[in-house]
C-alpha cells in the first residue's frame, strides 16, 4: 500500500496535511463509530441468571479489567497532552475518551448486576484505583506527543480487543456454551458486552492505524521514530491495582495473557499492518529515516509511487525496514 501521493515540504505544509487528514478521519469515526448506551445495555437483564456461572478466576480479570478502564480521567489527560495544537485530533480523542468510559460503566455493571460485587465494594475499589496516577511518560519512558499517542494506542487498542475476546470466549463455556437453534454460540450478559467491547477496542485500532499512516505519510521520520520508541518496550497500562496480585494470577492460570502472546498476537500483526514484517524491521527504517532528506516520501511495498509534487525525493520501504531510493515515475 501507498501511504502518500503528493507531500507539502514545510512544517507549517507537513502540519496543515496532517490536519486535514485527520480531520478526515475523525468525521468517519463521529459517523461510524460505536453507539451504544451502558446503562441500556439489553444484556444487563440476563446478568442475574448467569452471576452463579462465573468462576473465581474470571471474576478477578473482570474487576481488574473494570480497574484498568477507570483510569479513563487519566488516560484523558495523555488526549490533551497528545493532541499539541490538532484541533481535529483533540476531537478524535474526545471521542475515544467517551467511548472508553462507557466501557467501565459497562464493566461495573456487569460486576454489579450479576452479583459478582456489590456498589459499596466496587465504590471502595474505585477510589482505591483513583489513589494511584497514569502517566503516559511512566508507561513509555517518552513525552506524549500525537505522533506517540496513535502508535501506542495500535497495540494497546488491539490487546484490549483480544482480551475482551479470549473473556468473552471463557465465559461463553463457564454459562454452558449456549447455542441457537442453528447451533450458532450465543453469548449472553456479561460474554455478551465483552463482545461488544472488543468490537468497540477494534474500531478504535483502526482509526489509530489510520492516525499513524497520516503520519507515515507525511513526516515518516517522526511515525517511524515514533513506532520504534512506543514498541520497543510496550506494555499495557501500568497503574496500580487494589486486587494486583490476585488478578495476576488469575491471568497467568487462565492463559488470557502472556508476553509471548503478547508478542504474538499483539506487537506481530501491528508490524505486519504498518507493512514491517518483524520487530528488527521497524527499528532498522527508525534508523534510516533519521537521514532521510528533505522532502522524503516514502512507499510500502510493490505499488508505484506516483503523483508525487515536485521536489519529492522517492524511497521504498521494504518489509525488513530497509528504505531504499526509488526512480520517479515518469
Amino acid at each position: 500500500m501507498v501511504y502518500i501521493k503528493t507531500t507539502p515540504w514545510t512544517r507549517t505544509g507537513r502540519s496543515i496535511a496532517i490536519e486535514k487528514a485527520v480531520a478526515g478521519i475523525y468525521e468517519m469515526y463521529f459517523a461510524k463509530g460505536p453507539r451504544w448506551v451502558a446503562k441500556h445495555l439489553p444484556h444487563r437483564s440476563e446478568m442475574a441468571d448467569y452471576g452463579d456461572k462465573v468462576s473465581a478466576e474470571s471474576r478477578e480479570i473482570l474487576l481488574g479489567d473494570y480497574g484498568v478502564e477507570s483510569f479513563i480521567e487519566d488516560y484523558a489527560v495523555l488526549a490533551i497532552q497528545g493532541s499539541g495544537d490538532s484541533i481535529s485530533t483533540k476531537q478524535t480523542y474526545t471521542q475515544w475518551v467517551y467511548d472508553e468510559t462507557r466501557h467501565s460503566k459497562a464493566l461495573w455493571y456487569c460486576l454489579v448486576d450479576s452479583g459478582l460485587y456489590s456498589q459499596q465494594e466496587l465504590d471502595r475499589y474505585t477510589h482505591e484505583c483513583g489513589e494511584d496516577v497514569w502517566t503516559f511518560e511512566r508507561q513509555t519512558g517518552y513525552e506524549a506527543t500525537p505522533e506517540r499517542g496513535a502508535v501506542y494506542a495500535i497495540a494497546q487498542e488491539r490487546q484490549t480487543k483480544r482480551n475482551y475476546q479470549a473473556m468473552q470466549r471463557r465465559l461463553w463455556q463457564e454459562y454452558g456454551s449456549p447455542v441457537d437453534a442453528a447451533a450458532r454460540p450465543v453469548y449472553p450478559a456479561i460474554a455478551g458486552v465483552c463482545r461488544t467491547l472488543s468490537i468497540d477496542e477494534g474500531f478504535h485500532e483502526g482509526v489509530f492505524r489510520q492516525i499513524a499512516r497520516v503520519y507515515l505519510a507525511f513526516w515518516p521520520d517522526k511515525a517511524l521514530r515514533a513506532m520504534w520508541e512506543m514498541y520497543e518496550r510496550y506494555r499495557m497500562p501500568l497503574v496500580k491495582l487494589p486486587n494486583a496480585e490476585a488478578f495476576l494470577q488469575a491471568v497467568l492460570s487462565t492463559g488470557i495473557d502472556s508476553a509471548r502472546c503478547v508478542v504474538r498476537d499483539v506487537l506481530e500483526p501491528t508490524y505486519a499492518a504498518m507493512g514491517f514484517e518483524s520487530r528488527a524491521a521497524v527499528r532498522r527504517a527508525a534508523k534510516e529515516s533519521w537521514e532521510l532528506p528533505e522532502g522524503a516520501v516514502i512507499g510500502v511495498g510493490d505499488e508505484p509511487l506516483d503523483g508525487l509534487a515536485e521536489g519529492a525525493v522517492p524511497y521504498r520501504m521494504n518489509p525488513d525496514g530497509s528504505l531504499v531510493r526509488a526512480g520517479v515515475p515518469a
